[in-house]
Order: C-alpha cells, then sequence, then structure tokens
C-alpha cells in the first residue's frame, strides 16, 4: 500500500467503505458457518452414526485445512484480482454447505468439511487485502476493526436465529438456505467490489510485477521472517485466546460448575465475550487511529485484559449482572489485538500484505488449537472429578488453576507489544 494524503475525499471514503463491507461478508458469513456447524453436531453425527471420535475428527477437518491454506491464500491474495477470489472462495464455501445440506452420504460431508476449510482461509485476508488496497494507513485500523466486527457478528447470529429456523424446518432446509445466502453474498461481491481505485491501478500492477520478479520464495521468505509480524501474529494469539477458552469451549461448564448457574444464563454470559468483542473491534481500530500510535493501544489492552481476567478469576461474584459485565468487558478489551493487522500492513511492502497478515491468522489459529486441549489437560491435574448425570464435574479449583493460563498470556503479550516497532499509522516500507 502506497502513501497517499491522510485524508480521503467524502465521496471516496463512502466508495471505499461500501467496498469494505461487501468484501467483509465474507467474513461474516465464514463464521456465522463455524458457529452453525458447532450447533448442528448432534444431528450429523445421528444422521450418520458417528461415534464421539469420529464426529470430532470430522468436525476438525475444517480447521485443519483453513491452517494449512493461510500461507497459500495470503500468497494468491497478493498476486491476483481479491474481487476475483473472494467469489470464487464464496462459492466454494456456499456449495460445501450445499454439499452436506442435499447429500446422504458421509464421503461427500467429508469433502465439503475439507472444501469449506481450504476456501475459508482466504475469508479475513481477502477483506485486508481490500481495504489496503482502497484505503490508507490512517484508516486501517477501523476497516479491520469493522471486519472483525462483521466476523463476531456472523457468529453471533447463527446462535438463536439458526437455531429457530432449524426447529421450523428441519436442518437440512436450514443449511439450503444458508447455501443459498452464500450464493447471494457471491453475487453482491461482484456487483460491488472492486480490486482498487483507479488512481492506483498502474501501483497495483507495478506491485504484481515486483512480486513475480521477486518469486514466490523470496516473497515468502520476506514476510515470515519478518520479527514485527510474529511480534504482532504471537500478540493476536494469545489475546484471541479468551474467545477459544470461554467462548468456544470451556466457559459454559466453567459458569455452571463454579458459578452453579443454568446452562441458559451460562451460555448467555460467555456470548458477551462475542459482542464485547462485535463493539471492540471496531471502536479499537477507531481508538488508535484517533491516537496515531499501534503499540501504545496494544500494551493499554494487555494490561487492561489483565486487570479483567485477575478480577473474574479471583473477585467473589455471585450475580449474573456482575459476570455479564465482566465478560463483556473481557471480550471488549481484547479486542486491542485487532491493531495487529494494520501495524503488520504498515510494517511490511505492500506487495506482500496477504503473505504477511497469514502470520497473524497462522499464529491466532494455532493458539486456539492448542489451548483447548492445554486447558482440559490442566483441568484434569489435580484430579478430584465426579461424574455426575453422564457430566464430568472438576472442582472450583481445578477450573481457577486452568483459567491462570489467560493472565500468563496477557503477561506475555504485554512483552511481545512492548518490542513491536511503533508505525505512527503510516507506512513504514513502500
Amino acid at each position: 500500500m502506497q502513501t497517499e494524503n491522510k485524508t480521503l475525499s467524502t465521496s471516496m471514503l463512502i466508495k471505499a467503505s461500501l467496498i469494505v463491507f461487501v468484501a467483509s461478508l465474507f467474513f461474516f458469513y465464514l463464521l456465522g458457518l463455524f458457529n452453525i456447524f458447532d450447533s448442528l453436531e448432534s444431528y450429523i453425527a445421528a444422521e450418520y452414526s458417528l461415534s464421539p471420535v469420529k464426529m470430532g475428527l470430522v468436525s476438525s477437518l475444517d480447521f485443519y485445512t483453513n491452517i494449512m491454506f493461510l500461507i497459500p491464500a495470503g500468497i494468491l491474495l497478493d498476486r491476483y484480482s481479491p474481487r476475483k477470489i473472494i467469489c470464487c472462495a464464496v462459492l466454494a464455501l456456499a456449495t460445501g454447505v450445499m454439499m452436506i445440506a442435499l447429500s446422504h452420504s458421509l464421503t461427500m460431508l467429508v469433502l465439503a468439511r475439507l472444501l469449506m476449510g481450504m476456501s475459508g482461509s482466504f475469508s479475513l485476508m481477502s477483506g485486508i487485502r481490500v481495504a489496503a488496497n482502497w484505503l490508507d494507513s490512517h484508516h486501517m485500523a477501523r476497516a479491520v476493526g469493522f471486519i472483525v466486527a462483521m466476523g463476531m457478528f456472523g457468529g453471533f447470529m447463527a446462535q438463536a436465529p439458526m437455531t429457530m429456523l432449524i426447529d421450523h424446518i428441519g436442518w437440512r432446509h436450514a443449511l439450503a438456505v444458508v447455501g443459498i445466502m452464500g450464493y447471494v453474498i457471491m453475487l453482491l461481491v461482484w456487483l460491488f467490489v472492486r480490486d482498487m481505485p483507479s488512481h492506483r491501478v498502474e501501483i497495483g500492477a507495478n506491485r504484481v510485477q515486483m512480486l513475480n520478479e521477486l518469486g514466490v520464495l523470496k516473497s515468502l521468505k520476506l514476510a515470515l521472517l519478518s520479527r514485527q509480524n510474529w511480534l504482532c501474529g504471537l500478540y493476536t494469539g494469545l489475546m484471541n485466546l479468551p474467545i477459544y477458552m470461554l467462548g468456544a469451549l470451556w466457559g459454559i461448564p466453567y459458569l455452571m460448575q463454579v458459578d452453579g448457574l443454568s446452562d441458559t444464563v451460562a451460555a448467555n454470559i460467555a456470548g458477551m465475550l462475542f459482542i464485547g468483542s462485535m463493539v471492540g473491534s471496531p471502536l479499537a481500530g477507531w481508538v488508535s487511529d484517533q491516537m496515531n500510535r499501534r503499540r501504545l493501544p496494544m500494551l493499554i489492552g494487555a494490561v487492561l485484559a489483565l486487570i479483567i481476567i485477575e478480577i473474574t478469576i479471583h473477585g467473589d461474584f455471585t450475580g449474573t449482572t456482575a459476570l455479564l459485565t465482566l465478560f463483556f468487558l473481557l471480550g471488549l478489551i481484547t479486542s486491542a489485538q485487532v491493531i495487529s493487522y494494520p501495524t503488520v500492513v504498515e510494517s511490511n511492502p505492500s506487495s506482500v500484505t496477504g503473505t504477511a497478515t497469514s502470520c497473524i491468522s497462522m499464529s491466532c489459529l494455532g493458539g486456539g488449537l492448542i489451548i483447548q486441549p492445554l486447558f482440559g489437560y490442566m483441568l484434569t491435574m489435580r484430579g478430584h472429578s465426579q461424574l455426575i448425570d453422564g457430566v464430568m464435574n472438576y472442582p472450583a479449583a481445578n477450573y481457577i488453576f486452568a483459567l491462570n493460563a489467560l493472565p500468563v498470556a496477557f503477561v506475555i503479550s504485554f512483552v511481545l507489544a512492548w518490542f513491536v516497532k511503533e508505525t505512527y499509522c503510516k507506512t513504514l516500507i513502500q
């Protein structure tokens, strides 16, 4: 991304915002699908007579293929039309959904999950690539924050509305509706998204020519050997751990067994992490852009996250209002992680924006891959578990011990952010 005037004309900013919004529908769709398939596991297991182990394997297929294709996705987005790539990826994603909705073959189910994971690897990076092509550095953090918020909104919409749809028309018909929604999003992207404004076309052509001359391996080395990229990537991965630990897996049993809450109340409290992230992601980007700083708000975010999680773990709270507030604040504050993306964009040549941001995505997904089984291991280290009504219960002390991984993660996040080079919201490398 080339350095240009700090302020865009109003008409150009409106056009760019519309294009980024439509491109962000891809990430909205992907995270919605991830949450939908979490809630469909029982239906799919019953339909195909899958054991818990086999169901876990099928469910994880898209996760692993997503990680495997992150770097290839970044390489392609740096070299080819993001508009065409988004359309092809959304088409593949929606087709995977329709395969599951219409087929009764286990083989087709497996192929569909692999296809969805591969195409989903383009989702966040494609939105960032489009934003980098259209916006200057001063607007990047807000744009990335908005794209992430759209993803969180997709996950939120996949809960109660999707459950009601499934109850009304059945899970296969509901998936067919979601598949059709994907084709509509693809059409919107084709109609409204453009790769870059006309005055940047020559810049874009020169960027691609430079990449072709540099070669894939050298450009990949340029991105992967950058200290700044990995500092930002690890920071994001660690700050995102509450979503994986408390939002996606362990939050509900923790609240039920430690605070004695019902499953519905516990789910509502855990869901506040996503609400907080929806609000916090664009807010963190706006604050960073207004401050003309990247490193400082990342440091502040790590400190505040440490304070919030310590209060959550060691505070004596019995009311749901306090827990709702704390989980919301934890999601809000840890949204400082989105600042890593514009920091990486500004710290790398514009020619490797996609490849560089894949470092963050790999760290983020890798953190989830490690922390969920690690939390389970820490939970069982002290023993004293009991099987009650078919559900394994653990003492509060076990959960508190396992949750101490989060304060440690936030301390490490602060240290990592301390060594991040400040960009002052400007492109450091042309």
